[in-house]
């Protein structure tokens, strides 16, 4: 049977918080989902949060609140998920793609600040596949900055929460996440007239008009058992990590960083030094679901040049990841180091 690239990490606790939900008809949002995003905002450092039912909706909400629209310019990198280039297509206002930068996944504060004119209102960044992005030196520009913490949910960098140096912080629990509520999202923010903006607008009672943004209470429940347990969900994707990088010591395919017990290994992502059809091939005959991160950057999607943006289209094309959650096995564990280190 084939070792799938992702899987959710559910269990048990998760179904008895469900169940909990359905036998007291508690369906909306309500306690479930406070008490999630209590847990949430301790986690993250963030004081306000509001958990919403995708990121796409996170990020239509911090633009609503920073009145988004016409030419304003928000930067996002090229190397990053769709979700805010989808929101912008709700609220207006212009995205302003930034390259990667050459030995990395992430834009350098150098070509940020490049493009930055006095129509930005808002710069984007996150913590891609786990691994963090420095976002203290934005803070100077005293431009609101959006942190994405989907993939580093739980864990600290420079001995701070992810993402603490954002405005705003966000997060995606899709089934693929360091968290999951089966789908949904959070925004968090230390900003009280913003939150005050969001939580209108997401809406919360049926007193004034809303875009009915909210998170359900079966994916609350889902969520306090997920953020429970994300201590050992964290510790076990680091163990496997450790042995892939073991097994790829050997070889001359490169991981985007060195081991580092900080991060939270949401993926383990892989240069490898082949061609992508022998990537594919290789992977698929050993029976292990290695697929490619992010196929099309968000210059391709924006309908821009390739070669303006030559950093993010080479990870496109060369960066495939393999197979790390915390249910996998050690027979599959197993199985993909060796597979890992035998691919020469």
């Amino acid at each position: 049977m084939k070792i799938l690239s992702s899987k959710p990490t559910i269990t048990r606790k998760e179904l008895e918080g469900v169940l909990d939900c359905l036998m007291q008809d508690e369906l909306n949002t309500g306690g479930a989902v406070k008490n999630f995003e209590a847990a949430v905002s301790e986690l993250s450092g963030f004081k306000y949060p509001l958990a919403v039912n995708s990121l796409v909706s996170a990020y239509l909400l911090i633009f609503k609140a920073l009145e988004i629209g016409g030419e304003d310019e928000i930067i996002i990198p090229s190397f990053f998920n769709n979700a805010a280039l989808s929101a912008l297509k709700l609220t207006g206002g212009v995205p302003v793609i930034v390259d990667s930068d050459e030995n990395s996944i992430f834009p350098s504060t150098a070509q940020i600040k490049e493009k930055i004119t006095e129509k930005t209102k808002a710069v984007i960044a996150g913590d891609t596949f786990g691994f963090h992005f420095d976002g203290e030196e934005l803070k100077e520009l005293n431009i609101p900055l959006i942190a994405e913490i989907s993939h580093s949910a739980g864990t600290e960098f420079s001995e701070k929460p992810a993402g603490s140096w954002g405005t705003f912080a966000v997060a995606s629990f899709a089934p693929s996440m360091i968290i999951t509520t089966s789908n949904g999202g959070m925004v968090l923010t230390n900003n009280s007239r913003f939150f005050s903006v969001m939580r209108d607008l997401r809406g919360y009672n049926d007193e004034a008009v809303n875009f009915d943004l909210t998170m359900t209470d079966l994916q609350g429940a889902m969520g306090i058992t997920q953020v429970m347990k994300l201590k050992d969900f964290l510790k076990r994707r680091r163990e496997i990590a450790k042995k892939y990088y073991e097994a790829i010591r050997i070889t001359s395919h490169k991981p985007l960083f060195p081991y580092n017990d900080s991060f939270s290994y949401q993926s383990f992502p892989v240069i490898f030094d082949a061609p992508a059809d022998r990537v594919d091939k290789y992977w698929k005959k050993c029976g292990v679901e290695a697929s490619r991160v992010l196929p099309s950057p968000l210059h391709v999607i924006a309908g821009l040049k390739g070669f303006d943006y030559p950093n993010a289209d080479r990870l496109s094309k060369k960066l495939h990841s393999i197979p790390l959650y915390p249910t996998l096995t050690k027979k599959e564990i197993d199985k993909i180091s060796k597979s890992l280190g035998a691919f020469i």
